[in-house]
């Protein structure tokens, strides 16, 4: 029997093994990597995360099974963080969250340590993690979770995520949004103004729509030639517990220019209204910062052409005084 036959073989041995454990797989964006979480006994009924219904300072175990069914050996780690909220309104696992953080009190980080596995091609791995709850009541939901990457390439462009939900009694808590921050970043290229909400609560909220307009203030406001106002709506599906809410302002190839910025606008979920405003100032180091890691950028000359005009129409007025005033000596 050929080398290719028996791989091929083994890797359907695996993959059966692996639904009979649990009906879920959590697919990996990772090139024939699969992720289950192997929950035995667990305090709710779910299958597609690890829930937790645990007193003050309790220990629970959790296990979690990694496949590889790819050609290469593979160095994986196992991260625990706590979920944040993406731009697209989904709940994801891929940044490292610190306590303190959006009045985040406990760190998932905190409570169990990361591992580095080596996983060779048609094998898997059970991997164990002893979970320590805080030491006082829990009240609200941690959002926890363990964001798997291959630690070879960008955890962002390749990982698989296994919630841990933490909660002291199960009971359902709301969230409450409110204004954080302006912040400056470049993806793909091109400049982003984003304003990130918050949600300070213990509690997971979805079904978040937030309208929002920002306008750089400028002395051509006066003559409605200043900055146009921009505008985001945006609806988030899902929102974690103590968590940002970026709403992003792509700027295109506009590049970033210093100032104050106007910011104002509401977010609604279910029957509860939150509005916002607030002036942000932009330095120019901010600004050279960003438009210099963008490409393709076209600068707005409006400023410059009036600037033009008005030395030329003093320059015509002067010439016109002097021919005028010499005229009559």
């Amino acid at each position: 029997m050929s080398k290719k036959i028996i791989y091929f073989l083994s890797a359907i041995f695996f993959a059966f093994l692996g639904f009979m454990v649990n009906d879920l797989v959590v697919k990996a964006d990772i090139n024939g990597v699969t992720v289950t979480p192997l929950i035995e006994n667990g305090d709710t009924d779910v299958t597609d995360r690890f829930e937790i219904v645990g007193k003050p300072g309790a220990e629970r175990t959790v296990k979690i099974s990694i496949g590889n069914f790819g050609i290469n050996k593979l160095h994986l780690r196992i991260e625990p963080t706590n979920a944040t909220t993406s731009m697209d309104g989904k709940i994801v696992y891929t940044d490292k969250v610190l306590a303190g953080q959006y009045g985040l009190q406990y760190a998932f980080s905190s409570m169990t340590k990361a591992k580095n596995i080596v996983l060779k091609p048609n094998k898997t791995k059970d991997v164990t993690f002893k979970i320590k709850l805080p030491d006082s009541k829990i009240d609200g939901l941690i959002m926890g979770g363990f964001n798997v990457y291959d630690t070879s390439k960008d955890g962002a462009k390749g990982n698989a995520n296994v919630p841990v939900w933490i909660t002291g009694d199960n009971k359902a808590v709301g969230g409450i949004v409110s204004l954080h921050n302006l912040t400056l970043d470049v993806i793909d290229k091109k400049p982003h103004i984003i304003i990130n909400l918050q949600n300070k609560e213990l509690g997971q909220m979805k079904n978040v729509i937030v309208h929002m307009t920002v306008k750089r203030k400028s002395w051509l406001d006066r003559f409605n030639l200043g900055p146009k106002k921009m505008i985001a709506d945006t609806t988030y599906d899902k929102v974690a517990p103590n968590s940002k809410i970026p709403v992003d302002f792509d700027q295109n190839q506009t590049p970033i220019q210093a100032g104050e910025y106007v910011v104002k606008g509401a977010a609604r979920s279910g029957k509860a209204t939150w509005t916002f405003h607030k002036t942000y100032k932009i330095t120019q180091d901010q600004a050279n910062d960003i438009n210099k890691r963008c490409k393709g950028l076209i600068y707005n000359k409006t400023t410059t052409y009036i600037l033009i005009v008005c030395v030329l129409l003093s320059v015509i007025f002067l010439i016109f005084w002097a021919i005028w005033y010499s005229g009559r000596s």
